[in-house]
């Protein structure tokens, strides 16, 4: 990879998704946002001009104990993004076994046919690998028993690892998080007064291994780096995979004050203003340290300074970065590597192009405290000034992540699913958040490729005032389906069949909202979300059924709830299954009330020739009426049998009836 590629490939991968807040009501008269524009990343001119840049913007923001409230300035506290969603059944190729996804068994929920997400199971019909503990596990599904298994390697890994597999080579790349360490502070060699410093952030790590089980009993590892920095997604296509890391500055260390006095807290934030200057670009970049059984075999950077940009806003001084691994190698290695001075995206994926979408307000929004959520995510007082970039990057070529286009929109995106692309042609959901007698409202803006620029086509304004979005789908490339939520639940449907006037062609409105959205059958799409009152109070779980055939008129044919249960799909579209060739829905759930508690599986029955939606029979992992207890987390079906992801457990049942019939403990 050329050094100007490198640099553009800084964006090249996926990140996190922020919860967006967007209105709702009808695109009446409200204040349009401004017109996209322009937002080229950066290169810098050299690895200097590089340095002098994260020098002026750390300056400005140093205090007496060090950068920002903490880690979460730099984006490193911020939640890994939630990954796209598509039919069940097209989550992965033939394989080179016998069993074929989306005909025997049922694969990652990808939000792209062809791109597949991490997760943390994986299975090829034939064998199911998961991993917990430290420990990756292999299964065999004919026998419902472990054939292998495999110490990772790393220090104090996290309970939990996601895997990408391979299913033509057999290899699987397991991205694990180490726990996270405290460095113990340290007299300032530099301050003759013995101030004490600080390091500055956690040290999280992040693992990434190469493991093959092409022979399920003897799962070898084939190689393994150790990253500074926190995983937040990837993505694979074709053998391809592209890891995207957010990563503090690891080697800063400040003062804090030695008193509660004034003159303590100028005298440390002097300190830390020499600190910063002193400070170099190993200072500030990500390293990565290649693994050799218990001991890493030295250390350098995981990103030259040549290959890092940055975006035309400044968006905090973490360095997000992609790395590029080809799984059909016997050996883990990086084909390319690039980053970006920003502190988080979100990231969406078709088979040709990465469009990654990075917003200066995410910095000063956790620095700011807030909590998670539409509410509460923008930054004190930025209304509607609030813009987002985008950035395209070519898919094409395995070996490279070409930089191809930038432009930015106002407001900010729900997640993932807000973005769309084809042929070149970008459809992206927006908030432009209220502002003092301006209320919030939504856009759905089409842009294109022309040169290095994404340029404007057209745009919907004012899909809602006050409200927010819950859930954005493009079921094709002429058709978007927006739904947003205060007190009811609009559902829009869009008409951009011609980029220059995309048009709302219909709106529904019933009480409650639709989180997650997945067509099924030729005109009809699924909504799970939560009922509400007429005043937007939730009461329990809602899976309802759209009729869509009539773009002008969408109507709700079907709708089955479970009062006081929630489910993991509402977030995470991952914990979503659903299986045509039986009409059945698969969600995790939970239920808690004042006097009792229930997790397990709940199932719906969906008839795609009627329009029908009847509640199938449940499975209980946990409750009052259990000894045991486990959470569901994620269903796959494999043959006629359900297999449920637990905690520590596999549980397998029947599929038609969801009776138990074995279990697979993970645990050594």
């Amino acid at each position: 990879m050329t050094p100007s590629s490198g640099r553009r490939t800084a964006l090249a991968a996926s990140l996190l998704a922020v919860p967006l807040a967007l209105g709702a009501c009808t695109p009446a008269d409200v204040v349009a946002p401004p017109r996209a524009g322009a937002a080229e990343l950066t290169d810098f001119g050299s690895c200097e001009e590089l340095l002098d840049y994260v020098h002026e913007h750390a300056l400005e923001a140093v205090g007496p104990w060090g950068l920002g409230t903490g880690s979460g300035w730099f984006g490193e506290d911020m939640a890994m993004e939630d990954s796209g969603a598509a039919d069940s059944s097209v989550g992965g190729g033939d394989g080179a076994g016998t069993a074929v996804a989306g005909r025997d068994f049922s694969g990652t929920n990808n939000q792209e046919q062809g791109v597949e997400e991490p997760d943390v199971v994986q299975t090829d019909g034939e064998i199911l690998v998961t991993a917990r503990g430290g420990r990756l596990v292999v299964v065999d599904v004919a026998t419902r028993a472990e054939v292998g298994a495999l110490r990772l390697p790393g220090r104090d890994l996290g309970s939990d690892a996601e895997l990408l597999l391979d299913r033509t080579s057999g290899q699987v790349l397991v991205l694990t998080r180490e726990w996270p360490r405290q460095g113990v502070p340290t007299p300032t060699p530099d301050a003759a007064d013995g101030l004490t410093s600080f390091p500055a952030f956690e040290a999280t790590r992040t693992v990434v291994t190469l493991v093959d089980v092409s022979d399920p009993a003897n799962p070898t590892a084939g190689g393994t780096l150790r990253l500074e920095g926190d995983y937040r997604s990837a993505r694979m296509q074709d053998g391809t995979a592209r890891v995207v890391m957010v990563t503090a500055p690891p080697g800063l260390a400040f003062v804090h004050p030695r008193t509660g006095s004034l003159a303590a807290e100028e005298e440390a934030e002097q300190v830390n203003r020499e600190i910063i200057e002193a400070s170099t670009l190993d200072d500030w970049l990500p390293h990565v340290q290649t693994v050799q059984g218990t001991r890493s075999d030295g250390t350098r950077l995981a990103v030259p300074c040549e290959d890092v940009a940055r975006p035309p806003e400044f968006s905090g001084l973490t360095t997000m970065s992609v790395l590029t691994f080809d799984l059909a190698r016997d050996e883990l290695e990086l084909t390319s590597a690039g980053g970006l001075v920003a502190s988080g995206s979100t990231v969406y994926a078709s088979t040709d192009r990465l469009v990654v979408a990075t917003s200066a307000w995410e910095a000063w929004s956790v620095a700011d405290g807030a909590p998670d959520g539409p509410d509460t995510a923008l930054p004190r007082g930025a209304g509607g000034a609030t813009t987002t970039a985008l950035h395209t990057f070519d898919l094409t070529d395995p070996a490279s992540t070409e930089h191809v286009a930038s432009g930015s929109v106002p407001g900010r995106l729900l997640n993932q699913f807000s973005l769309d692309e084809d042929q070149g042609t970008i459809r992206v959901a927006t908030t432009t958040d209220g502002s003092g007698s301006t209320p919030s409202s939504s856009s759905l803006v089409v842009l294109a490729e022309a040169g290095d620029r994404l340029v404007e086509q057209g745009r919907v304004d004012g899909l809602g005032e006050t409200e927010q979005i819950y859930a954005v789908r493009y079921l094709s490339p002429d058709t978007a389906a927006v739904v947003t939520f205060r007190q009811t639940d609009p559902l829009y449907l869009l008409d951009t069949s011609d980029p220059t006037e995309p048009r709302v062609t219909g709106e529904l409105k019933i009480p409650g909202y639709s989180a997650y959205l997945h067509p099924v059958g030729e005109d009809l799409l699924l909504g799970v979300g939560q009922d509400a009152t007429d005043e937007g109070r939730t009461t329990g779980l809602q899976v309802s059924l759209f009729d869509i055939s009539d773009l002008s008129a969408p109507t709700q044919v079907a709708k089955q709830t479970w009062a006081d249960h929630g489910s993991g799909a509402e977030h995470d579209h991952r914990a979503f299954t659903w299986w045509p060739q039986t009409g059945q829905l698969f969600l995790p759930a939970e239920a808690w009330t004042e006097t009792s508690q229930w997790t397990g599986v709940i199932s719906a029955g969906v008839d795609v020739d009627t329009a029908a939606l009847t509640q199938g029979p449940r499975l209980q992992l946990g409750g009052d009426a259990t000894v045991a207890w486990d959470h569901a987390r994620r269903t796959l079906v494999i043959g006629d049998h359900l297999w449920i992801l637990g905690e520590s457990t596999l549980h397998v049942a029947d599929l038609a009836t969801l009776e138990p019939v074995g279990t697979v403990d993970l645990r050594a």
